[in-house]
Formats: C-alpha cells, structure tokens, sequence
C-alpha cells in the first residue's frame, strides 16, 4: 500500500523504474544474442547438414497435415477422430476383441486406446463386457448401431485415401505404401522401446485411417 501511494505521489519515480527494469530486460537479450557469434551459429548449421524443408520427420509432418485435412474435410459434420475410425473398422473386420489387443491392432498405447473405447461407448457404438476367461481383460464388439456407422464410414475413408494419394502415379502409390510401411513397422528395438514409454501425446491425434 505504502509503495502505491509513494508511486501516485511521485509517478517519475515510477517511470525511471519501468524504464530500469526494461533496459534490464534488453541488455539481457543482448548478451544472450551476442553469446555466440551469428557466423559460428551458421557454420555449425550448415555443417550439420540439417536442412527442414527436406528433413524426412518434417516431411511426413507436413504429408500427415495434409491427411488430416482431407479425413476432416470428408468426415465433415461428424463427430469421429481418425483414431475412433480405425477401432470401428477393425472391429468390424476381427469381430470381438480385447481392449488390448485391439490397442495393439490399431497402433494405440493403452491410455490412447481407453479415451477411443470410453468415447465410442458414449455414443452407443460399442459394448464391453468382461472375458469369461480372464476377468482382467475388457472384450469389445460393436452394436448394430456401432455396425452400421462403421460400414458407413468404409467408403468416405477410401476417399480419405484417394485424395492423400491422388498426387501420385499408381507406381508411385505402391512405391510409397511400401516404403511407408518399411518405416512404420521400424524395428525390434523401436517396438520395444516405444511399447515401454508412455505416450505424451493427445489422444486422437496420432495418425488418419
């Protein structure tokens, strides 16, 4: 209180104390600016070799955008995420299956996958019960309802994938879908790894289907 009023009665005081604490501020960012010469920071750069606009991870960043985009644009209206997508179909090709397993199917880690299963639970299109052989796992099949949507949306994710592709020559699509997969299944050491550490992403965001 004391100090409100000593800057009411006394606002120039108050002013050279702001500009004070700017230059501060400023001086702070020139030493950091000047910390290490802007040629010794580029010579690094280019020695590295980095370059983003051809750095493969940014690249299929940019090509999941795109995905993304054109799943939004031909699901539009719906309240479906790629992920809920993807459980829907494999349900409706394997029939009945464990919430793990079905986890494992669709490339989700098992926080992904619960959000996925409680979400289509909500909206009526799957039902879960616990196995008569292990009272540990969670079984999921769809409803009629679940069914239906499912078969539904079938066609509208063909599109998903025409329009992703449609860039490229039928040679080239092969070619992609190939190499894509040759990355995507990765490793040993990758499966391993990744199935060990917890996912921090959002769940819903991973991938399009």
């Amino acid at each position: 209180m004391a100090s409100d009023r000593a800057s009411r009665e006394n606002p120039e005081s108050s002013a050279a104390k702001t500009g004070a604490r700017r230059m501060a501020t400023v001086s702070c960012f020139a030493d950091d600016e000047t910390s290490i010469p802007r040629d010794q920071a580029l010579a690094a750069y280019e020695a590295s070799g980095y370059d983003l606009a051809t750095h493969p991870a940014h690249m299929i960043r940019r090509a999941h955008q795109r995905a993304t985009f054109y799943f939004q644009q031909v699901m539009n209206g719906l309240d479906l995420p790629p992920t809920q997508q993807a459980a829907l179909a494999t349900l409706l090709k394997h029939g009945e299956l464990s919430q793990n397993y079905l986890g494992r199917l669709t490339a989700m880690d098992p926080s992904t996958i619960s959000i996925v299963v409680q979400k289509l639970l909500k909206n009526g299109h799957i039902k879960r019960r616990g196995s008569k052989k292990d009272q540990r796992l969670a079984m999921i099949r769809l409803t009629d309802r679940g069914a239906r949507f499912a078969m539904e949306r079938l066609a509208d994710s063909m599109e998903v994938a025409r329009r992703v592709l449609a860039p490229l020559s039928p040679h080239e699509q092969k070619t992609l879908m190939d190499l894509l997969h040759r990355i995507g299944d990765g490793d040993d050491t990758f499966r391993l790894t990744a199935k060990s550490r917890p996912s921090s992403k959002p769940a819903g965001t991973n991938y399009v289907a």
